[in-house]
């Protein structure tokens, strides 16, 4: 895929100027604040000494005017005073607040209160009077803002008559009062600030094109080269260098210089690996293909064409696929339509996996199987939708299962004819042995005349084991009735009750023989619960049995009966109730890893040769076979040498449901 050269919208110069200007401007508006600041707290400063420097004079030419009460020309020195630049008001004042002398006319202030005619400045007028201390003050009368400057005479002025030195010293003094209007000095410093700021622009504006002038001729120009030299980069063998200055530009092109020529460098390595990798898969692929059975197809919708792999034709013994008149010649012609269905079905369905198995034919006729898979991948344009897929050889993975299918017909015969001898022989044996178990019954009640202890005690040993031998064979029997599908079940109203009294008979000499501790819970007033009684019965004989026989003396072994309904509440009609029998011992446990295959027939729980416990590994595989075909299951829960617990969940129909 041929990527576009790389292109740019915004020049550097222009950039570099912009960035430039930001930094002048940014840096010349900090300056003209500064500068305001400063030009402001000097014009302060400055109006402020020439208010100080007008008052100080006004009071050193009328001091002598006071002393002599000499009224006219301290008017005349006042408004001489007052005509100089800025000044708004000037006054002179006694001590007792009356206007001696004004710069707006006499006659309109004279001997008037200060306080009427100056109220805003008659507070400053006290502070010096009393003090005897110069004051200045900037504030506004009359919406205008001025600089005030009170300064009191240096001799008391004005002493009343028969007054002494020590009395004038405790009274008030004469002050001279002085308002400069303050704006024309802001004037004076706006213009200040505007040629600061006019400096500052043409300084600007100066630096900005001589900086813009550097930058094109020291940075762009060369760098032009450099881009210049990229472009035609394509063009050339060999990237060379234009002449830059001995800079770091210089610098980056050198290094630009032997990059590319590394790349080129790098590229042509990797395009050899690339190749030798390529021929290399090539191989692979070819080898894993006549090794492994398995090519590469694809189809094409839009042209209707198929493209097998080369090697799949060559293994079928085809010279070139073009040579035949039909792209799919090497499907076996009844397994065509097949593949065209299976097509159509993943064109139909693109998310879905194509997948066949369809029978080859090869140049000669022969025949192989093959299992054909295929997904479709699809393009922005649909010209490019296109199917691949794989074609593995599965003739030996065919004659596999043939041959399986075979061996398990003849698994199932045998298997039958195992069941069938099972119960023959079952009947063959219990026929003999239920005659030794009756001439040893007649024998014991001795209708042949008397035995002695040993011939008793004989007779004994042979009636159990006879009775053991009997229930092996019935187990046996039982066993291959159920896996035949011919065991059928008595379904009848059976007792709970009276059920679990029954099957506690058969256990309970065997428990007190092995001083086992042997109970039952079982609710009172259960109704009657329709089962087959005597496989119910064979169940808890079972599975009470066993709990017997793996615990040790001194043990305890517990039957528990319930009848549960689907939500929990007993002897609720109306529901399908569940018969629930759990069996708890504290035996000796079984493990973990074995309790998934103690169902199973002729599996034991000591399995050792030399076994503790007797048993062939029928009984809990009855067990489970006749639950299931009541429809409930068996499970058990165990700990080694801390006991098991088994529980048997039947659903069953109460005697008042039956019709």
């Amino acid at each position: 895929m041929v990527q576009d050269k790389p292109t740019f919208t915004r020049p550097l110069r222009y950039q570099l100027l912009a960035g430039c200007a930001l930094i002048l401007l940014f840096t010349s508006a900090i300056a003209i604040v500064f500068t305001r600041q400063q030009l402001q707290e000097k014009s302060r400063i400055n109006i402020t000494r020439r208010a100080q420097r007008l008052t100080e004079g006004l009071e050193f030419a009328a001091e002598g005017l006071v002393e002599t009460n000499d009224v006219y020309r301290l008017n005349r020195l006042v408004q001489n005073y007052a005509a100089w630049p800025n000044v708004q008001k000037i006054s002179i004042i006694d001590p007792n607040g009356v206007i001696i002398a004004h710069g707006e006319g006499i006659k309109m202030a004279r001997e008037k209160k200060y306080a009427q005619l100056a109220p805003a400045l008659f507070p400053i007028f006290e502070q010096v009077s009393i003090s005897g201390i110069p004051q200045s003050l900037i504030t506004k009368i009359d919406g205008e803002e001025v600089v005030v400057y009170a300064l009191p005479f240096n001799t008391y002025s004005f002493p009343e008559e028969g007054e002494s030195s020590d009395d004038q010293n405790t009274h008030q003094r004469g002050v001279a009062i002085t308002v400069l209007a303050k704006q024309e000095l802001n004037r004076e410093v706006n213009q200040a600030l505007l040629l600061v700021v006019a400096s500052f622009v043409i300084g600007t504006v100066v630096i900005v094109l001589l900086l813009g002038l550097l930058i094109r001729y020291s940075v762009l120009a060369p760098l032009g080269k450099l881009h210049r030299a990229l472009i035609n980069y394509d063009n050339v063998e060999q990237f060379s260098l234009p002449s830059l200055p001995s800079n770091e530009i210089g610098f980056l092109g050198q290094t630009l210089v032997q990059t590319f020529n590394q790349l080129q460098v790098y590229q042509r390595e990797a395009l050899e690996i690339a190749e030798r990798k390529y021929v290399e898969i090539a191989q692979r692929y070819e080898l894993a293909s006549q090794a492994t059975r398995v090519w590469v197809w694809e189809y094409q919708p839009q042209m209707h064409y198929i493209e097998a792999d080369p090697n799949l034709i060559a293994w079928l013994g085809f010279k070139q696929s073009l040579e035949q008149e039909d792209d799919d010649f090497f499907i076996h012609p009844d397994d065509r339509p097949e593949f065209w269905q299976a097509i159509e079905q993943g064109l139909a369905d693109p998310t879905a996996e194509l997948s066949a198995e369809l029978r080859l034919e090869t140049a000669d006729g022969e025949i192989y199987y093959c299992l054909l898979r295929g997904q479709i991948h699809q393009e922005a344009d649909p010209v490019f939708t296109r199917i691949i897929g794989t074609i593995a050889d599965i003739t030996e993975i065919k004659k596999a299962e043939e041959q399986l299918k075979f061996s398990n017909k003849i698994l199932a015969k045998a298997t039958q004819l195992k069941d069938e001898f099972l119960a023959n022989m079952s009947h063959e044996l219990r026929t003999p042995l239920n005659s030794i178990l009756g001439m040893a019954e007649a024998l014991q009640n001795q209708f042949y005349g008397p035995l002695n202890g040993k011939q008793i005690q004989s007779l004994e040993a042979v009636e159990r084991s006879g009775k053991h031998l009997l229930s092996l064979i019935n187990d046996i029997l039982d066993l291959s009735k159920i896996e035949a599908g011919k065991m059928e079940l008595d379904l009848e109203p059976t007792n709970l009750p009276t059920l679990v009294n029954h099957s506690l008979t058969f256990v309970q000499h065997f428990a007190l023989q092995k001083r086992v501790n042997l109970s039952f819970k079982i609710l009172p007033n259960l109704p009657d619960v329709v089962v087959d009684k005597r496989r119910i019965c064979q169940v808890l004989i079972n599975l009470l049995n066993n709990a017997v026989k793996f615990t040790p003396e001194g043990g305890k072994v517990t039957l528990q009966v319930n009848l549960f309904m689907e939500e929990g509440a007993p002897n609720h009609h109306g529901q399908l109730p569940q018969l629930q029998i759990t069996v708890i011992d504290t035996g000796i446990g079984i493990a973990t890893e074995r309790l998934g295959s103690i169902f199973e027939p002729f599996v034991q729980i000591d399995g050792a040769l030399n076994r503790r416990y007797d048993g062939t590994g029928l009984g809990l595989s009855l067990v489970r076979k006749i639950v299931e075909l009541h429809g409930g299951s068996v499970n058990v829960t165990s700990e080694l040498d801390r006991g098991s617990q088994f529980l048997v969940v039947i659903p069953c129909l109460l005697q008042d449901d039956v019709g």
